[in-house]
């Protein structure tokens, strides 16, 4: 971990990250989209870019690739036959604007460790001056969850939340980002399917997901990766593709990975919280915007006796930066 021991990184990671506290090992993935990569790829290599076509140096002169693998960050695709997510993998993507568009896909990664392999790849792209992030590039994370575990009530409880205090959510964005295509509000009106009392229906959740109003599209396949509904800052249309919840809000930020961190750690808290896990929330009277926005969130539920503080310090709900 660029020469910090394990004991000191956690430390200053825990110091830095008062949410820290409360994660788990839930496994997670990301995606950091970027442009400027380097690389050829052809039809045989089915979107994966070989480490062995990746032209990318630093100003010292260093492949990519070598860089990558002195840091103890193992490249896939060297074969299309290998794994999926058994390794770090630069994947084309020709959404993003700008020549050598392309994501970063991390392995299967959870806990501690799984931050500090993330945390690495970032500050290793940067190594890289072509290497660069603009308006379209996002930072994807996937929590992985159990259908027999994580059923139809989770997703609802995580979709309740999520669509009710989704203008918080958009609040940690940089304000650039909060109108991106990519990561669009929700679509679905929970307050008329209450209205409609169509609560003893099932499957609630893929009902009310693959719907018209939430950008379902009759003619796509609902077993493939690209489905229009997906393109939320929510996607759960990955739990029913690959039985994971993408949240697609974030930017991608290589100037500060700690932003990063904190989403990772934000995200898996809200899929904890939807699976039953309620922790009580320290209150701190300097909160950084993350935990106050999960005082907020609390407040808004009613488990204010879940926050614990002292004498007059009481948080409030406000307003973006508040």
């Amino acid at each position: 971990m660029n020469g910090i021991e394990p004991e000191e990184w956690e430390r200053r990671l825990k110091f830095r990250y008062p949410m820290l506290q409360y994660f788990t090992n839930r496994p997670f993935g990301v995606e950091i989209e970027t442009f400027g990569l380097k690389y050829s790829i052809s039809a045989g290599d089915q979107g994966v870019i070989p480490p062995y076509k990746i032209t990318s140096r630093t100003p010292e002169g260093t492949l990519l690739p070598q860089v990558f693998q002195r840091h103890d960050l193992t490249l896939n695709g060297f074969s299309p036959d290998e794994p999926p997510y058994g390794a770090w993998s630069f994947v084309l993507d020709d959404t993003i604007k700008g020549a050598g568009g392309s994501e970063l896909v991390s392995p299967i990664l959870s806990g501690l460790k799984g931050l500090a392999q993330v945390y690495d790849a970032l500050l290793l792209l940067k190594e890289f001056p072509e290497i660069q992030v603009n308006e379209t590039c996002g930072f994807h994370v996937h929590h992985g969850v159990d259908p027999e575990k994580f059923s139809d009530r989770h997703l609802f409880q995580l979709l309740r939340i999520v669509s009710i205090f989704e203008g918080y959510i958009y609040c940690l964005l940089p304000e650039e980002r909060r109108q991106a295509e990519a990561c669009r509000p929700l679509e679905i009106d929970l307050y008329e399917w209450y209205r409609n009392d169509n609560r003893l229906e099932t499957p609630v959740v893929q009902k009310l997901w693959y719907s018209q109003e939430n950008g379902d599209d009759a003619q796509s396949p609902r077993n493939r990766k690209i489905h229009p509904t997906r393109y939320h800052g929510l996607n759960l249309h990955s739990y029913w593709y690959r039985h994971t919840i993408e949240f697609r809000y974030f930017p991608s930020l290589l100037d500060t990975p700690e932003e990063l961190m904190q989403w990772i750690i934000f995200t898996q808290f809200l899929v904890e919280w939807s699976n039953g896990r309620r922790p009580s929330l320290e209150y701190l009277p300097k909160p950084n915007k993350w935990m106050n926005t999960l005082y907020k969130i609390y407040l808004g539920t009613g488990m204010m006796s879940h926050i614990r503080f002292s004498g007059s310090l009481s948080p409030g709900i406000g307003e973006c930066g508040s």
